[in-house]
């Protein structure tokens, strides 16, 4: 009878402790930014030299001279007044929908959302990919609402042939995504977009996710 009664309150309490360990998992991120108010910046910094410890990657020069391929004209999307003043990213499929903000100062511009890396890019610009880069959880002092709209939590969800869409300067692009990877680099710089988030809270991994224009 006794070793019933200390196999069942084994059972509940590891059943007990399971269920806790799965209710706090979602928000330890959170707890995790309070007991450590510096791990934000750490994650930032990690981001930011995720595109810029890779220079080389870019634009080899060529061993042997060849001429200069003529470039291809880009067809710009109709302007659309009504559309916002201020550019921004649209991923339907997992709320995304914020700001784009410029600048090298990355430990600030992270706290305030979604970050185009400096030195690459722009939709209206071919030759070089636009990269986006954001928090995966973002900061303590984050709102729920601005979290949703921000942040890249739900990057992972994103698989080939999602739609995301980029305005700029009022002018609407669509991109279909056709990869998406782990790893601690970008390993196709030939994409249109690049987004990329932290896999895991202060871990070297990160989420990517890369996409052609589509309009």
């Amino acid at each position: 009878m006794r070793l019933h009664k200390k196999f069942f309150l084994v059972s509940g309490i590891s059943l007990w402790t399971l269920a806790v360990v799965f209710a706090l998992l979602p928000v330890w991120p959170h707890v995790y930014y309070r007991i450590s108010p510096r791990a934000s910046e750490t994650l930032a910094s990690t981001i930011a030299y995720t595109v810029t410890e890779e220079p080389g990657t870019i634009n080899q020069p060529s061993p042997t001279l060849t001429p200069a391929p003529t470039p291809t004209p880009i067809t710009l999307p109709d302007f659309d007044p009504s559309l916002p003043e201020k550019d921004g990213l649209i991923i339907e499929k997992i709320g995304v929908r914020g700001e784009i903000h410029e600048g090298a100062d990355w430990n600030t511009i992270l706290k305030q959302g979604i970050w185009r890396v400096p030195n690459f890019g722009t939709p209206d610009r071919p030759g070089q990919p636009v990269i986006l880069a954001a928090h995966r959880w973002g900061y303590l002092e984050w709102s729920a609402a601005f979290r949703k709209l921000n942040s890249f939590y739900s990057l992972p969800q994103l698989v080939s042939g999602d739609k995301i869409k980029f305005v700029w300067e009022q002018r609407e692009y669509e991109y279909t995504v056709y990869s998406t990877e782990t790893g601690t680099a970008i390993t196709d710089y030939k994409a249109n977009l690049i987004l990329y988030t932290c896999q895991l809270w202060n871990s070297p991994v990160r989420y990517f996710v890369y996409a052609n224009r589509t309009n």
